[in-house]
């Protein structure tokens, strides 16, 4: 198990890093990816979307942890809650 960790905000300036990130994660033989949101306190689309492309694109399992309850909303209205999982 790998784990990525998120910075306070991922908007436009985090994105590009934190895609990656992932994408490095993603590159491995790893079947699980723990992304660890315990510092994030905002999200804007363009960090959803990054999620949205590397979820896509993988094949493999993502879990969140320490998501914050403001933040697992917005996965909630998105849609994400389905795709990804929450520890």
């Amino acid at each position: 198990m790998t784990e990525v960790k998120t910075a306070v905000k991922i908007s436009v300036a985090q994105a590009p890093e934190l895609e990656k990130a992932l994408k490095t994660v993603l590159e491995t033989e790893e079947k699980e990816i723990v992304v660890n949101m315990e510092d994030t306190i905002y999200m804007s689309s363009v960090g959803l979307r990054v999620f949205q492309k590397k979820i896509n694109a993988s094949g493999k399992t993502m879990v969140l942890k320490n998501v914050r309850p403001q933040m697992k909303e917005i996965f909630e209205v998105t849609g994400f809650v389905g795709v990804l999982s929450f520890e």
